[in-house]
């Protein structure tokens, strides 16, 4: 054991140095170096770290963080638990190891209604005192604490969670007993106890907009009242599902709006699905396998999806590092965290900066060691953020294929409307009937011209229905669209129509192309007269019912370990209406070469194949589908294999989107859909336009989708 210790702390100081430039000097890469002239970067201590056991624990803590605050010590229960007897021994060895090591030592908490010793409220029968003798055991326990720590505490959490998120407060005893009077009473007495120290409200879920209200309410109130208020901690315990980003950034605002500091104060994220839990969790639930998904680690797609959303929260409080004062983690590795077993005994969760093993988690790996990110120009943030254009305001348009013909941009979407057909995995919803064609030459803010319905359903001679994702492609002056449709069976084929012009009107083959399956087909122009065509999608598109390029009597899918169902790629025959060749499989790699699988689907392919070509590399991007994600793989030639590059376009308000990638004067676009203007409905889409850029080594900047 003692070796083995001796090893992790070996690992801590190895992945906590990088050389320089010159490679003669050593400079330590640390979280409290990246953020220390921004914010505190701060973390909890539990008793293990507290008593100097778990001491790889406390060698991360004094690397990396310059704030500490106490997890439990300094709680009623552990510090006060009778009415005439305190117990500081754990508290004084937390804070003399806060003053050791130069960290802003945090008090945690003075007034809270849980973790309260049985005693505060009541008296010797447990009936509730009356107001005065509670203003007494209130400002005794108060002035006790504080002033025992008086200078060597930089601030207290004087409130923790009164206030509920319908913005009406907490039916606690202190509210019974004295209203909500109770808490500018605790605030003045803490002030009274250390006039220099800071005074902070702390509370959970303060996206919510009625908590958030009632606590600006509270603030100005303190104030009117003159009393010292320094700052709101919003408890950052957030999942891998809520709430949204743009709340919590608009709660922060708000707050500093009001006039003091913000403090993310408690920050974790679960990485387990989001559970309702109901009286009898922990009699008829507790050992079903939803309570605890990951008993012995993250699958890939969830670990990155995990790190993706992490590395957005510590970029929202980057930017917002004006009011925001601190960040604290609560917990130092996953082992430490309260979720491992909330809300039964033995659920593992994974939400903390370093894990089980004490080393850290991707995104920190990225901040301390990968000296192409640059976290404070901001270009992340900036880059997920960006102007959007809805194209067609007036018609719901979607699934966009867009390419420059005659130095003009067309783009050729599916159509839209409102079926009547009950909503389904198998999309029949989605019964579109036409297609217009719409064209610019000012993506972002000129006229976009219709020039109306090009083909429709019964223009075709072997239509069944739904006219789904097409594209079109120029070879010798004529113009090709490949398009998707289901025949008179009801299984998808795809079609050519052909025209003179870009705009239209394009007239159908008799027949789909020969060995054709499944859907969204997209075409490559490889600039050397081979045209190639990807195509395919799961679920509704049917890919699944195909092996070998053939039928399969009953569609099944891969196990979850197991490669999963590919793309599809074919080049195209000269006179452009047939494939040249049998299709062939678009393989996506792993950063260790190996084929994505079907279990991993935040990354594997579902739908909307696009190919575009950039800096001599073949980029092959695709929608995620039930994950709702557009990513991308590169690769050297048309055919692949392609690697997992990473996420082009995160979720958008509808099921999923699909896209189109071009360049148009110097600059790169992508085309994509979401149902903002239509509330919601994923089968009445509406188009959109967004600048999308690469970095120095061709990776595309993630950017936000706004679900």
């Amino acid at each position: 054991m003692k070796q083995k210790m001796i090893l992790v702390l070996l690992m801590i100081t190895m992945l906590t140095s990088c050389s320089t430039a010159g490679g003669n000097d050593h400079q330590e890469t640390t979280l409290r170096s990246l953020f220390g002239d921004r914010f505190l970067i701060g973390t909890a201590l539990n008793t293990a770290q507290i008593i100097g056991r778990d001491t790889a624990a406390l060698q991360i803590v004094r690397t990396h963080f310059n704030s500490v605050v106490a997890e439990n010590c300094m709680k009623c229960e552990v510090i006060h638990p009778e009415e005439n007897r305190y117990d500081f021994t754990q508290a004084d060895k937390f804070v003399e190891f806060g003053e050791k090591n130069g960290m802003a030592v945090i008090g945690h908490c003075l007034i809270w209604h849980s973790q309260l010793a049985p005693w505060f409220c009541v008296d010797d029968a447990g009936n509730n005192v009356t107001p005065e003798i509670l203003k007494q055991r209130m400002k005794a326990h108060i002035t006790t604490i504080v002033s025992r720590y008086k200078g060597r505490i930089k601030g207290w959490d004087v409130v923790n969670e009164a206030i509920v998120e319908d913005g009406s407060y907490r039916k606690s005893k202190f509210y019974e007993i004295l209203g909500k009077e109770f808490i500018p009473l605790a605030f003045r007495y803490a002030h009274e106890a250390d006039p220099d120290a800071e005074l902070y409200y702390n509370d959970y879920n303060m996206h919510v907009a009625g908590r958030r209200n009632t606590v600006v309410e509270l603030v100005h109130s303190l104030k009117t009242k003159g009393l010292r208020i320094d700052a709101i901690g919003m408890q950052g315990h957030i999942g891998i599902d809520y709430p949204d980003i743009k709340e919590f950034e608009e709660s922060m605002q708000v707050f500093a709006e009001a006039g003091v500091k913000v403090m993310v104060t408690e920050w974790d994220m679960s990485a387990l699905p989001t559970i309702s839990m109901t009286a009898n969790v922990s009699d008829t639930a507790a050992y079903r396998k939803e309570l605890n998904p990951y008993p012995v680690g993250l699958p890939d797609s969830v670990s990155q999806a995990w790190n993706f959303r992490m590395k957005m929260f510590l970029d929202l409080f980057v930017k917002h590092s004006n009011f925001v004062s601190r960040v604290t983690v609560w917990g130092v590795t996953d082992e430490d965290s309260w979720k491992n077993n909330f809300p039964v005994c033995g659920r593992h969760d994974y939400p903390l900066l370093f894990d089980r093993n004490y080393e850290p988690k991707p995104f920190v790996k990225e901040l301390l060691f990968d000296k192409k990110y640059d976290l404070f120009n901001l270009q992340y943030r900036l880059n997920m953020k960006k102007e959007m254009r809805y194209l067609v305001p007036g018609d719901y348009m979607a699934d966009p294929a867009v390419h420059v013909f005659n130095g003009r941009v067309y783009i050729y979407p599916s159509h839209d409307w409102e079926s009547g057909v009950e909503e389904n995995d198998n999309g029949d919803h989605f019964n579109m009937k036409d297609y217009h064609v719409f064209s610019t030459d000012n993506i972002m803010h000129g006229e976009v011209t219709d020039h109306g319905i090009v083909l429709q359903v019964e223009d075709i001679p072997w239509a069944g229905r739904q006219l789904w994702d097409c594209d079109v492609a120029e070879k010798d002056g004529k113009y090709y669209m490949y398009f998707p449709l289901k025949d008179k069976n009801d299984i998808f084929h795809i079609g050519v129509a052909v025209s003179d012009k870009p705009e239209g009107p394009f007239i159908p083959q008799s027949d789909p192309i020969r060995g054709s399956y499944s859907i969204d087909p997209a075409i490559l122009d490889d600039g050397d007269g081979n045209y190639y065509m990807y195509f395919g999608g799961l679920w509704g598109g049917q890919l699944q019912r195909y092996h070998n390029n053939k039928a399969v009597e009953s569609a099944a899918f891969p196990a979850d370990n197991e490669p999963a169902i590919p793309a599809r790629v074919a080049r195209l025959s000269r006179d452009m209406l047939e494939f040249a060749e049998k299709p062939r499989p678009v393989v996506i790699l792993d950063e260790e070469g190996r084929p994505l699988t079907q279990g991993d689907n935040g990354r594997r392919f579902f739908e909307a194949s696009w190919m575009h070509k950039y800096k001599g590399k073949y980029y092959f991007s695709y929608s995620t589908g039930d994950t709702h994600r557009l990513c991308y793989a590169v690769g050297d030639n048309p055919y692949g294999p392609f690697t997992y590059r990473g996420v082009i376009l995160t979720p958008v308000v509808g099921w999923t989107t699909h896209h189109a990638i071009i360049e148009y004067q110097n600059k790169w676009y992508l085309f994509h859909h979401d149902c903002v203007p239509s509330g919601g409905k994923t089968w009445l889409r509406s188009l959109k336009v967004t600048e999308l850029e690469y970095d120095m080594d061709g990776n595309i900047i993630t950017i936000d989708g706004g679900a």
